[in-house]
């Protein structure tokens, strides 16, 4: 049975990648990592005259959440700090410990006396496991080359689901205060150009993880996680801050908060710049470095929101709800999906049947509407209907209660009908329609505003305006991806697409067969 959380003691951090392979066979969630380097006896002696600085362990660090990434990537990795800054005789962490697990041979008198004078948060039934990584080597240090340490240091971010290059950045940034570290987080109005916003945790739960990461590594120090709606946020105001701690890539927002820090007669920072970390296996639509874009990217096709049951919806067919905004690409994807064993329902097709002379809708609309909508030939002109009821909402929910209750009937009817065993019913109004009650699951498509507005001007002919007025009359984007399951996005090549519904295809099956 797997470990919920384990703790590895490294006496040599060169051969972590020999080590880590082994620990998510071993360990289900959480994977705490202690330096035995900086630890008193027993099993190893702190060398202060090595180490004389605590940033000097950055580049050990770097190296260790780069392979955690490399190799147990699916773990939560945290490097504890406490014991370098301040050669802590214990190990305190927020979640007990129930596994042990060493990187060298040791005697089960030093194992013992090891774990009861050095761990103070472990079960009372725990296990102790040896993964021999070969000779100890400890001068593979050469660390950062900005050794500053001060009280008060500063960054900032979006820190979406917290990965390791977020872990190094906060570590380096921990290394270096003695009191107090501030780390603001960018709230939803500093988000909506990130790619894939809509996928972005909720602020809370940001702040959150970014807190109970720093309370586990260093708790003794000061830790203040606010959320920031500008680039600068306390940074600009706070004298008591001396450090900065900056990615490569964003040296520039920290210049400019000096600029700004100078015209108010404050000291500037002492900008740290660090390396962020490689992307082990990158696709060539992902970024070269580890980043939550790309982390959003691999959410596609998956399931992003617990699938609830429903009662009173027959298990066979089972049934997929397809929506999304207007041009978000549902007609793509359902091609993709056609490749496949599906009855796919498309329920404008089925909206416009209803329009026709002799069906129901049709003369509800008309007298509705009036003459006006109709065509010279006396079918209903989609076009001049459409120049109505989206500029108007009590208009559109007029046309909406007429409609829906025949799309619904008839959509009903065809998947009692169907003998295939999934059916996809494609909508954009599902959800606000009331259909994803109809449904097992509901998947929804989405693109940015920008990019729907420019797919209406092109493939409708539509003005600017009218595009803008047709997107405005929907739901946000968020609120599909709220209210579904699995979300895709087919804003890159067609078969980056392909591969999103190969996915949730597969994960489907999954689902399907577990039933």
């Amino acid at each position: 049975m797997l470990a919920k959380t384990g703790l590895l003691v490294i006496s040599n951090p060169q051969q972590i990648g020999k080590v880590l392979p082994s620990i998510q066979k071993h360990v289900k969630t959480t994977i705490y990592i202690q330096l035995l380097s900086a630890l008193t006896e027993p099993l190893g002696s702190f060398q202060p005259a090595m180490y004389n600085t605590w940033p000097k362990f950055s580049k050990t660090i770097y190296n260790i959440y780069f392979q955690a990434a490399k190799h147990c990537s699916n773990l939560d990795v945290k490097i504890l700090l406490s014991g370098l800054k301040n050669n802590i005789p214990k190990i305190i962490t927020q979640h007990p410990i129930e596994l042990v697990v060493f990187d060298n041979e040791h005697s089960q008198s030093d194992i013992d006396n090891f774990i009861s004078t050095k761990i103070q948060n472990i079960t009372k039934k725990y296990d102790v496991l040896t993964i021999n990584s070969g000779k100890s080597n400890t001068t593979d240090d050469v660390g950062n080359n900005n050794q500053r340490i001060c009280k008060h240091a500063v960054l900032g971010g979006t820190f979406d689901r917290l990965h390791t290059a977020h872990k190094f950045l906060l570590s380096e940034a921990a290394l270096r205060a003695t009191e107090k570290i501030t780390i603001g987080v960018t709230d939803e109005k500093m988000i909506q150009s990130k790619i894939l916003w809509e996928l972005i945790e909720d602020i809370e739960v940001r702040v959150r993880n970014v807190t109970d990461f720093l309370k586990d590594v260093c708790p003794e120090l000061e830790c203040s996680v606010v959320p920031i709606s500008d680039p600068f946020g306390p940074a600009i105001v706070d004298p008591t801050m001396e450090v900065i701690v900056v990615s490569k890539e964003t040296v520039r927002g920290g210049e400019k908060i000096n600029e700004i820090r100078v015209e108010k007669g404050l000291k500037p920072l002492d900008i740290v710049p660090v390396e962020l970390i490689d992307e082990p296996n990158p696709h060539p639509n992902e970024e070269v470095k580890i980043s939550s874009s790309t982390i959003r990217k691999r959410l596609l096709g998956t399931v992003i929101h617990p699938i609830q049951p429903k009662d009173g919806i027959p298990k066979h067919p089972y049934v997929i709800g397809l929506t999304g905004g207007i041009a978000s690409g549902k007609s793509g994807v359902t091609r993709w999906l056609s490749e496949l064993d599906v009855l796919i329902i498309n329920c404008d097709i089925v909206g416009h049947e209803s329009y026709k002379p002799g069906k129901p809708c049709y003369q509800l609309i008309v007298e509705h509407f009036g003459k006006a909508v109709l065509a010279s030939d006396g079918e209903i002109n989609r076009k001049a209907l459409g120049e109505i009821v989206f500029k108007d909402p009590e208009q559109m929910q007029a046309l909406n209660r007429l409609v829906w209750p025949a799309i619904a009937e008839e959509v009903d009817k065809l998947i009692r009908a169907s003998d295939k065993n999934v059916v996809v019913v494609e909508a954009a109004v599902l959800l606000t329609a009331g259909w994803e009650k109809r449904c097992h699951e509901v998947w929804t498509t989405l693109v940015p505003r920008e990019e729907a507005i420019n797919r209406l001007i092109t493939r409708n002919k539509l003005m600017e305006e009218q595009a803008k007025s047709r997107i405005d009359a929907q739901p946000p984007n968020t609120f599909y991806v709220k209210n579904s399951n699995v979300v895709l996005c087919p804003l890159w090549e067609p078969e980056y697409t392909r591969e999103q519904v190969r996915r949730a295809w597969k994960l489907l099956q999954e689902r399907i067969a577990s039933r």
